[in-house]
């Protein structure tokens, strides 16, 4: 008799283990797919309010202000979609006439603290996806991949 509890009691045991087991492993893969799914859509909102605060400091800077950040601004000028393209292919030696999906845009990213091109398309078999800084027109990443 006194087998059999021991017996009863090590079940119970290993069944309450079995089941916290199973809760804590579906709740770390609904969190790992949550954060999959929202990763790109948290990262875009936070860019979009980094940028908003940073246009809104800009819109209250006193007039003597703006006079010295318009000299800063025409000092800093920014290349065109077009000359960001043929930096990126003139970096992979490769014509416009074969590109597919060509993607570019300005935008902000934080992890460059400033807005920068993102430049992507197909070429073949594999997808291409370039950042560039607008100003000076350097080559801040570039991606391969299988498309």
């Amino acid at each position: 008799m006194e087998k059999d509890k021991r017996k009863n009691i090590i079940i119970i045991l290993l069944g309450v283990i079995i089941i916290l087991l199973v809760v804590g492993l579906s709740l770390f893969i609904v969190k790992d797919k949550f954060l999959e799914d929202n990763y790109e859509k948290l990262e875009d909102r936070y860019e979009y309010l980094f940028e908003n605060s940073l246009n809104n400091k800009e819109n209250n800077v006193d007039n003597n202000d703006n006079t010295s950040n318009n000299d800063n601004t025409q000092n800093n000028k920014t290349i065109s979609r077009d000359e960001a393209l043929d930096i990126v292919l003139k970096d992979l030696n490769l014509k416009n006439n074969n590109l597919r999906d060509l993607d570019i845009e300005l935008e902000y990213k934080v992890r460059y603290g400033k807005s920068v091109y993102e430049i992507s398309f197909d070429y073949d078999y594999l997808e291409y996806e370039y950042y560039l800084d607008p100003e000076s027109g350097k080559i801040l990443d570039s991606f391969k991949s299988l498309s």
